[in-house]
């Protein structure tokens, strides 16, 4: 470990099975754990994804992990925070096995137009004095077919298949932990600036026409960048849009989106 708070905290736990290491952090954050307590799992059996969906979690098949910020920021500020997690993420992906993923907005991980990983950041309410963000990531490391659901075998890839070797999860757990932290770092100095630079360096977003579907319309158009809060800024046959959450999916070679 390279980190000084991030993964520290006397709290830390790493757990054989769970329902969610996201759901067993809230519970600790509510208990008064430090920021940079890191809750990770070998299986879970409800992990949570963006938009309500269920994250595919076997045993041993990837990094399952939640940490803990109480950042000082504005609510405002926070999607920042989650593109410089994502970013955080690349690079240590990068660092560990010399892959380069991409990062389609909000923050999924992507290679070669299969999703290897996601983010999910979720604000706890409660306590204006001790805020706490709950950041939950999942890495795919290593599957076997039988592991992946039918509807998620032409979407989804992971590290070991992408690079053809075996990787060693520790490694990238630490490298993992000492990224966010540097990301993390980053924010709290104000240098926002810098964090958005990197993400648009991984974007594979950016530059793309795209469809948006959000709970009262649909979007399509060109993503030709983010603004300072993080938002997606789309450019429609009538104007352009700013984005702030919603499902969006990339138009393929074929005509298609993905």
């Amino acid at each position: 470990m390279k980190t000084g708070t991030i993964g520290r905290s006397s709290n830390n736990e790493l757990l054989d099975l769970i329902d969610s290491t996201s759901t067993r952090l809230a519970k600790l954050a509510r208990d008064g754990a430090p920021e940079g307590t890191v809750v990770f799992a070998r299986q879970q059996t409800a992990g949570r994804g963006r938009l309500g969906r269920q994250w595919v979690s076997p045993p041993n098949s990837g990094i399952y992990v939640s940490l803990l910020l109480r950042p000082s920021q504005s609510l405002g500020e926070l999607p920042v925070i989650t593109l410089g997690i994502g970013v955080a993420a690349a690079k240590a992906i990068f660092a560990t096995t010399g892959l380069r993923v991409g990062l389609k907005w909000v923050n999924d991980l992507v290679f070669d137009g299969k999703k290897l990983g996601g983010i999910l950041a979720e604000m706890l309410s409660g306590d204006r004095q001790q805020p706490a963000l709950i950041v939950g990531i999942g890495i795919n490391t290593r599957f076997s077919s039988e592991e992946v659901p039918q509807e998620l075998k032409e979407k989804m890839l992971w590290l070991e298949a992408a690079t053809g070797t075996p990787l060693d999860t520790n490694h990238l757990a630490a490298e993992l932990c000492f990224q966010i932290e540097s990301i993390y770092e980053l924010m709290k100095l104000g240098h926002t600036d810098k964090i958005l630079d990197e993400w648009r360096a991984f974007s594979i977003t950016l530059g793309q026409e795209i469809v948006c579907t959000t709970p009262v319309k649909e979007i399509r158009g060109t993503a030709i960048d983010v603004n300072s809060t993080g938002a997606l800024i789309v450019k429609t046959a009538t104007g352009t849009e700013e984005l702030v959450g919603g499902e969006i999916s990339i138009r393929t070679a074929s005509g298609s989106y993905c």
